[in-house]
């Protein structure tokens, strides 16, 4: 099987993600260092249900306006930073599928959509 790849929603993700120097001067340290660990932990995963079984990540799908988002904890649930992206399926599409568990066993390409602060 193949690992995941991670297309980025705009520059801005991307640089967070790509490039720790940019990461550590705009996010706390141990937010940065974990934000790229997640992404080369995604980057060499199978599939999301590699990153679902481990439950420090705490993946899950997001409701209301943000539907089809699914967002996983940076730094514990704790530090409130959290990694927003988009599922796609086969055909580069977003999901349209309610059940987590094809959606996790499936997806092999991600859009990084953004890095927050949950709580801010």
């Amino acid at each position: 099987m193949s690992s995941i790849q991670i297309q980025y929603h705009d520059n801005t993700v991307k640089k967070l993600c790509k490039d720790l120097k940019k990461a550590r001067k705009d996010l706390p340290e141990n937010v940065a260092e974990k934000l790229h660990a997640l992404v080369n932990l995604i980057e060499s995963s199978d599939n999301l249900r590699d990153i679902a079984a481990m439950q420090i990540y705490h993946l899950h799908p997001l409701r209301g306006k943000r539907e089809g988002q699914y967002a996983m904890d940076i730094a514990g649930r704790r530090a409130g930073y959290r990694l927003v992206i988009i599922p796609l399926d086969a055909d580069g599409n977003e999901w349209h599928e309610n059940d987590v568990n094809v959606v996790y066993s499936s997806t092999e390409v991600i859009i990084a959509w953004e890095v927050s602060n949950h709580y801010e």
